[in-house]
């Protein structure tokens, strides 16, 4: 599927992609603050979490040339 500039800044712009990107944002400091204090204890816990911090990054991150890439 082809992804053009436009429609990428188009979707980044709405308001419902602003509010998820947020509640994105809120999550990954969420995790942040529960790994600062619960560090070490359980290892298992530790990986989900570092898991779902970079999974949310890099989906805040996303770019349309990523997705250009994939069609290629």
């Amino acid at each position: 599927m082809a992804l053009s500039q436009s429609d990428f800044d188009n979707w980044r712009s709405d308001q419902v992609t602003k509010a998820f990107m947020q509640a994105a944002r809120e999550r990954v400091e969420d995790a942040k603050d529960v790994l600062s204090v619960q560090a070490g204890f359980d290892p298992k816990e530790d990986n989900y979490l570092r898991g779902l911090i970079q999974a949310y990054r890099e989906m805040q991150d996303f770019r349309v040339e990523d997705a250009q890439e994939a069609d290629q």
